[in-house]
């Protein structure tokens, strides 16, 4: 999918979402897309899509969403009954070109999270940075 694409269904489906900080979430999801090479970004600004929208693979597939784009999105996905850490190590041991995607753009997640001064109840992002940069290739 073209980053440009992946924007505007991002746009329209985070308008008025909100991160835990309080920042509207679209502009984490543009520092993060930002801060990964070209070829990341569309996976970049859609890493929230499927846990924070009503969006589906099958709609994303049929605006331009690759197979390995879609396998990255389904990693970067933290479902509720998951623990954060097994999340973490979930994608930081994904194999393929997926689970690589995924590294990259998590990673780039991260870093912007860390930016930012932490919250009492914050996932272990460092833990988590730790882990996945590890395996990163």
């Amino acid at each position: 999918m073209d980053a440009e694409t992946a924007r505007s269904i991002a746009t329209a489906a985070h308008i008025d979402q909100r991160t835990r900080a309080g920042e509207l979430l679209l502009e984490h999801l543009r520092r993060v897309a930002e801060s990964v090479n070209a070829d990341d970004r569309a996976t970049a600004w859609l890493h929230d899509i499927l846990e924070r929208s009503d969006e589906t693979p099958d709609r994303l597939r049929a605006c331009g969403l690759t197979a390995v784009e879609q396998d990255a999105l389904a990693l970067l996905t933290h479902p509720a009954e998951e623990s954060y850490e097994l999340y973490a190590l979930r994608v930081a041991f994904a194999p393929g070109e997926a689970g690589r995607l995924a590294r990259r753009v998590k990673l780039a997640d991260l870093e912007d999270h860390l930016r930012r001064a932490g919250l009492p109840d914050d996932p272990p992002y460092a833990w988590a940075r730790r882990h996945i940069s590890g395996t990163l290739l």
